[in-house]
């Protein structure tokens, strides 16, 4: 029973693991759209030798590897990379744009999303663009949380992204790739764009079609 445990403990660890690092932004995006399969391989493959040796049958290793390899593949198969953040416009600029005065208290305001290119193919990578005005009667900076969730069929597919950036007031763009794998289920995905902070939140959505 210990022995079962074990190894039970050590598959979650396995897919966390990999679950975990589709989220961090740092993948490289020429490798991104095989690194899923190769990763959801090389973990299986792992996670079987531990079954096995746990268990002390090899058949049952290989079968339990093959499955996890399967679940660490297909999370680790949509992955985020190049995510950048850079000011548009300034906090007088931002203000000006907005026809903004202290009165109005904090605005934190998704201006538009993007999406490109709209159609893509399995494999193919996807440019999730945001756009964004922070504007606080205080002019302080602020701690805000940017994020991407991708849906379809009403499911998420993957790992939400989510990072966390510090920016004075004013208008910013930011922009993460995200990179199909090559057995994406053709059809249309919704992209929710968020941002948090303490001044406030707000969200929208946007769109691309698999063929």
């Amino acid at each position: 029973m210990a022995r079962k445990s074990l190894v039970v403990g050590l598959i979650c660890i396995f897919i966390g693991f990999l679950a975990g690092c589709a989220t961090n932004g740092t993948y490289d995006p020429a490798r991104s759209a095989g690194a899923g399969a190769l990763g959801g391989a090389a973990t299986g493959a792992a996670i079987g030798s531990i079954v096995g040796a746990g268990t002390g049958s090899a058949a049952t290793g290989a079968w339990v590897g093959a499955a996890a390899g399967g679940v660490a593949g297909a999370v680790g198969g949509y992955l985020y990379a190049e995510h950048r953040n850079s000011q548009a416009r300034s906090s007088q600029a931002a203000a000006q744009a907005y026809n903004y005065t202290p009165a109005q208290g904090n605005v934190v305001s998704i201006d538009r999303v993007e999406v490109n290119p709209s159609t893509v193919r399995p494999g193919q990578q996807v440019q999730l663009g945001m756009t964004y005005t922070i504007l606080t009667p205080n002019n302080q900076p602020a701690g805000v949380t940017l994020v991407r969730e991708v849906r379809f069929g009403g499911s998420s597919v993957g790992q939400p992204y989510q990072t966390t950036v510090n920016n004075a007031n004013g208008t910013y763009t930011d922009q993460v790739a995200y990179t199909l794998p090559g057995n994406a289920t053709p059809g249309t995905y919704t992209v929710t764009s968020r941002i948090n902070s303490s001044y406030g939140s707000d969200q929208r959505e946007g769109s691309f079609t698999v063929r």
